[in-house]
């Protein structure tokens, strides 16, 4: 009885042969799928999904008048207490702030507080720091629109006390109307450039598969008006600097992918 129970135990031949065949099968199957797959990458060491495509770009370029100039206005002011420092420093930008809507007629919208800071100034002795006095730094960034201002409004700023200005730095308020001009120049020399590539080797253009853009922008150096720390303002007044505009450059690149039929 103990040997019928082991005989009973061993699995049937016809099992064995069913199990080996399915192995012989799956190992055909993934050798096969192995290959087959060496060979579809091994195209010019391309992914299958762009072999047969063709990738061309073009560019567009629009010049454009800037209509914005951005000068940053800033007033850093030291004394011997912080009540000293911040209410010379506010005084002073009070004024240039002042000076910016009633004379300049800047609106509020243009007008904005970019920085305010008051830290202490050391001085080192005897290996020992200690604090000397305070430094109040304050600055605007101010949008003009009226360009034959700009060199009056720096003039001004330094009369009543900036000694940090920077600007202005030209630029469009609203420049997608420009870019929708270059891309449609970039668009429409890609295409030229993707016919005229079919018609040299001799392929047939499908549709657009992948499109892609980028944007880029030359601006003008700004002006810079360095008066130095603790300047004041001028006795008389400073004379206004000759600011021009120029152009901008916007520019737009494309590129643009086609199958090939």
């Amino acid at each position: 009885m103990e040997e019928e129970k082991n005989l009973n135990l061993k699995p049937p031949k016809w099992g064995l042969v069913l199990m080996t065949i399915v192995a012989v099968l799956l190992s055909v199957y993934l050798i096969s799928l192995t290959r087959n797959s060496w060979r579809v990458y091994d195209y010019i060491g391309k992914s299958p999904d762009i072999k047969d495509r063709v990738t061309v770009d073009g560019t567009g370029k629009v010049t454009a008048k800037p209509d914005i100039a951005q000068i940053s206005i800033g007033v850093l002011t030291e004394k011997g207490t912080v009540k000293e420092a911040q209410k010379e420093n506010t005084d002073k930008m009070n004024a240039i702030t002042k000076a910016l809507k009633d004379q300049f007629r800047i609106e509020d919208k243009d007008i904005q507080t970019s920085n305010f800071s008051v830290s202490p100034k050391y001085d080192w002795s005897d290996g020992r720091q200690r604090i000397i006095g305070y430094i109040v730094n304050q600055s605007v960034e101010v949008k003009v629109r009226n360009f034959d201002k700009i060199g009056e409004i720096l003039a001004k700023a330094g009369e009543l006390g900036a000694n940090s200005v920077n600007g202005p730095q030209f630029t469009i308020d609203d420049p997608e109307v420009y870019r929708q001009e270059a891309r449609e120049k970039a668009i429409k020399q890609a295409k030229e450039k993707a016919k005229t590539l079919a018609d040299q080797v001799g392929i047939k253009l499908g549709r657009i598969v992948n499109f892609s853009e980028a944007m880029a922008g030359d601006y003008p150096i700004a002006y810079t008006l360095g008066l130095g720390i603790g300047g004041g303002a001028s006795e008389k007044a400073l004379p206004a600097p000759d600011i021009q505009a120029g152009s901008e450059e916007v520019v737009v690149y494309v590129s643009i992918s086609y199958e090939i039929k």
